[in-house]
């Protein structure tokens, strides 16, 4: 009788505490379920809840619930600080642009003015051409401010059209060929002469491959190439060049805002242009993206090569009617055609 009683009881726990650990099992189930979700996006005021009663899992989940809380108020405490930040750099951007435009007016009209005597007087105009190129560069660099408070801000409209990239990107090297040349930079570009057309805004491509220009300027050592691959869908543009200044460690904060690698701080980069070229890009449906391509060949250096890499969606299916004839010797970060 009392074997009985015993085998019942021990039946009756048995049961108990089966049914208490695979409850403890679904509701760690369920509260890893929930916590994946929340993971998905943190801005939402979700809670964790307890499936089954259970006094210390209750505790468990308070203590995470408390912590959720204090994220989600610093997260919102940070956006708040950002925008405040964007709106100040907006806002002192914007006072100094008007200036700055004056300024720059007054020097140009000086250095023509007939009875200024600047062509009499050497000294003069070299004092009067070095103010006029500090000012410029400032006037670039506070625009450059104001470009990426808007880009931040979501202020920025872009009207999209049917733009040929191929001829911007022609037309914006020549433009700009200097800022290569000044750095003494072996150039290099595989360009195609024909169309490559994309939706996209072409003020938003010149100030795009201006910024990859001046990056190039600023940290290339020998070379420069561009470089164009064409496929179905995408037109691949390639930027590369090597360096002595950036190392491997680098690359993933270079779209970082206001990073400048120490030993180019001298050179008067902000740190922002990377990051506004690929807001800019993504702006438009593309990527850039930094890698460290592969060496083709026997490599004329021996420095770090960077390859910055501009991806476009093509528009419709004219790019087809080329493939044949236009792209034999394209690869990205890989070959090279022609010398300018």
């Amino acid at each position: 009788m009392l074997c009985g009683g015993l085998l019942f009881i021990s039946i009756i726990l048995g049961g108990f505490f089966a049914f208490r650990y695979f409850s403890l099992l679904y509701a760690m189930k369920k509260t890893e379920e929930e916590i994946r979700e929340i993971q998905q996006d943190l801005t939402q005021n979700q809670m964790l809840h307890l499936p089954v009663p259970s006094l210390a899992l209750g505790r468990l989940l308070g203590a995470f619930n408390k912590v959720l809380g204090e994220i989600r108020e610093e997260r919102m405490d940070y956006e708040r600080r950002e925008k405040a930040f964007q709106k100040q750099i907006e806002n002192i951007s914007h006072d100094l642009r008007t200036p700055l435009t004056v300024i720059l007016g007054y020097l140009k009209m000086l250095k023509k003015h007939p009875q200024a005597g600047i062509s009499q007087d050497p000294e003069l105009a070299d004092t009067l051409g070095i103010l006029e190129q500090k000012a410029e560069r400032m006037n670039a660099l506070v625009n450059q401010f104001y470009e990426y408070s808007r880009l931040c801000a979501g202020d920025f409209e872009m009207e999209m059209e049917k733009t040929d990239l191929s001829r911007v990107l022609r037309e914006s090297l020549m433009g700009n060929c200097r800022i290569l040349e000044e750095a003494h930079l072996k150039v290099e570009e595989d360009i195609p002469q024909h169309p490559l057309w994309i939706m996209g805004n072409q003020s938003a491509l010149e100030r795009i491959f201006l910024n990859l220009f001046q990056n190039g300027g600023r940290y290339a050592e020998t070379l420069f190439r561009i470089i164009v691959k064409e496929e179905k869908e995408t037109v691949l543009v390639s930027f590369i060049n090597d360096t002595k200044k950036l190392s491997r460690e680098d690359l993933p904060r270079l779209f970082d805002r206001f990073y400048v690698q120490d030993s180019a701080r001298s050179q008067g980069g902000t740190g922002l242009g990377l990051t506004v070229a690929k807001s800019l890009a993504e702006e438009m449906g593309g990527t850039l993206e930094v890698s460290v391509p592969e060496k083709p060949g026997e490599e004329e250096t021996q420095d770090l090569l960077v390859c910055f890499e501009l991806k476009f969606k093509v528009k419709g299916t004219c790019l087809q009617a080329h493939l044949a004839t236009a792209g034999k010797g394209f690869a990205s970060c890989k070959s090279e055609k022609s010398a300018v």
